[in-house]
């Protein structure tokens, strides 16, 4: 997911220089971005250095660090260190690339600039629907707000109240797809609304193993203003 978001630079806070890892390539996946409220770059790398070599480069920078020696993390194949410098967190996850060497992202997030409410004000809030993550940013003139949730009602309960929410706010159906069940018994639903200069993309999927309804809104607009 965090690919949707690569995106020039912005005027922000004084962000800490993170090094990449010796022998390696990247590139940035969001140079800046909020995720959940928190201002956040994000940058992945490739590297001739298997993880435990990576690991050990930034183990041996953040060793004297004031908030001690790194936190060590290990998840679904990746490894990670995490440290605090002032009030930026920053993060390395990374594992093994085939068929040599290593992949992973570097992410820092400023705590100094969190935001209480990020949940955009255009989207509805329905009480039995958690909020998973909210994650903006700006590629150009355009701003986008990317938000993924998890309801315990029904598909067909969410697909016609948020349909109609958005008809009843005059927004005008720009495309809308049903797929056919597939034979596990999942649903999709696929829509996009607009209302100039603004639009929404959602996508919605229920599966019948967990009895829940997850939904994606993307939600894009000129990137002047202030914020929602």
């Amino acid at each position: 997911m965090f690919a949707m978001f690569a995106t020039p630079a912005l005027a922000g806070p004084n962000w800490p220089d993170v090094p990449d890892p010796p022998r390696s390539k990247s590139e940035w996946v969001a140079h800046d971005s909020v995720v959940n409220g928190l201002p956040s770059r994000i940058e992945r790398f490739e590297s001739d250095l298997n993880p435990s070599e990576v690991l050990n480069f930034y183990r041996t920078r953040w060793a004297n660090a004031k908030a001690g020696p790194p936190r060590e993390t290990t998840a679904g194949g990746w490894q990670g260190l995490s440290t605090l410098v002032e009030d930026f967190q920053i993060a390395v996850q990374v594992k093994p690339r085939k068929p040599s060497g290593s992949e992973g992202l570097i992410s820092t997030a400023h705590f100094g600039g969190v935001r209480k409410d990020p949940f955009p004000s255009q989207l509805p809030r329905f009480s039995d629907t958690k909020i998973s993550q909210i994650t903006e940013s700006t590629d150009g003139p355009q701003r986008s707000q990317l938000v993924t949730m998890v309801s315990s009602e029904s598909f067909d309960l969410n697909v016609a109240r948020w349909r109609g929410e958005w008809l009843r706010r005059g927004w005008q159906v720009a495309f809308e797809k049903q797929p056919p069940v597939d034979r596990d018994g999942i649903k999709t639903w696929l829509a996009s609304f607009s209302k100039p200069p603004q639009s929404v993309d959602l996508a919605m999927t229920w599966r019948p193993s967990d009895r829940r309804t997850y939904l994606t809104a993307n939600l894009l607009g000129p990137s002047d203003g202030a914020r929602p």
